[in-house]
């Protein structure tokens, strides 16, 4: 009874033992090869059931006169209750020799603590081209000659040259058109109401419709920067309805009343005015505020040279 009590007992550990054993194995596609030559290197990590594993980073510049040409992912491998890992990676040497791959280790947790389980060192062999010093020297590969008879290399030579002009043709045709398209932009406004009056009045309509409050900081940013535009637009003659906020302020740059407090006022609006437009930001509504007051003594600031834009005088 004692003896298969033992048996019995020995049998429980034996199985326990397999069920939880593990290995990690560094091979290589071949082990002697010519300078220059790829081979790859697979580490793979096996166990009879899954768990958390930390593969290393291959450090080429460790092994002197090795280098690290690609590394790949880690691929999962399972088959029934077995569980493997893989990872790959291709070295190269341009020196004749043996390199020498030290092991490699991974972590792995047991039972709740980081372990290290290490695989064997790999021998890489590197050798020469056979040199027969007798011989005169020669190229490796000889001359490849082409057959140019049927005149093939020649029609795509030919259409390759045609394909680029065509191309060339198209964008410069359609840069042309865009060109035109541009200057013809207008900026739609009636002109019967002098520019500081219709600026003014826009810029407290959007100020009653509460834009920003209800979420709408895309159109009230919008809203502004088009009134600004087009009131600069009717003083100083400048197509501003195309020009990115940049090229707006150095077009504005050293017009008469647009000094540096005016260009400080405009940078302030289209900064948030391009962050709610191309990041899809909210700005806070101290910003929001700031930037509508901001607008409101740009077009203050103006208001000489609008009694002077065709339209009729600027009423207070």
């Amino acid at each position: 009874m004692k003896v298969k009590f033992l048996i019995s007992i020995i049998l429980f550990f034996s199985l326990s033992s397999v069920s939880n054993s593990q290995s990690l194995i560094l091979s290589s596609d071949t082990n002697n090869v010519m300078i220059g030559d790829w081979v790859t290197l697979n580490l793979q990590y096996l166990s009879s059931n899954e768990k958390e594993v930390v593969f290393p980073i291959f450090d080429a510049s460790q092994i002197e006169g090795l280098e690290l040409i690609e590394e790949t992912r880690v691929d999962t491998v399972k088959n029934g209750k077995s569980f493997g890992l893989s990872k790959r990676f291709t070295v190269s040497a341009y020196d004749s020799g043996s390199f020498v791959i030290p092991r490699m280790s991974i972590l792995f947790d047991k039972d709740g603590v980081l372990d290290t389980l290490y695989s064997d060192s790999l021998v890489l062999n590197f050798g020469s081209p056979a040199v027969d010093t007798t011989q005169a020297i020669k190229d490796i590969k000889g001359i490849f000659n082409i057959n140019y008879s049927d005149n093939s290399l020649l029609y795509w030579i030919g259409g390759l040259v045609l394909f680029l002009l065509v191309g060339a043709f198209l964008i410069y045709y359609f840069r042309r058109r865009k060109s035109k398209d541009k200057d013809k932009v207008e900026i739609d406004y009636d002109p019967s109401i002098p520019p500081f009056i219709l600026a003014m009045e826009s810029l407290k309509r959007i100020e009653e419709e509460r834009l920003w409050q209800n979420g709408n900081f895309k159109k009230y940013y919008t809203e502004i920067t088009d009134v600004l535009r087009i009131y600069y637009h009717r003083i100083y003659s400048i197509k501003t309805k195309e020009l990115t906020s940049h090229e707006l302020i150095d077009a504005l740059t050293g017009k008469d009343l647009f000094d540096s407090e005016s260009i400080t006022m405009l940078q302030y609006i289209t900064r948030y005015s391009d962050l709610s437009k191309f990041a899809k930001a909210n700005p806070l509504p101290e910003n929001n505020t700031q930037s509508l007051k901001y607008a409101f003594e740009l077009v203050e600031k103006g208001k000489s040279l609008s009694d002077k834009v065709e339209g009729g005088e600027n009423v207070q």
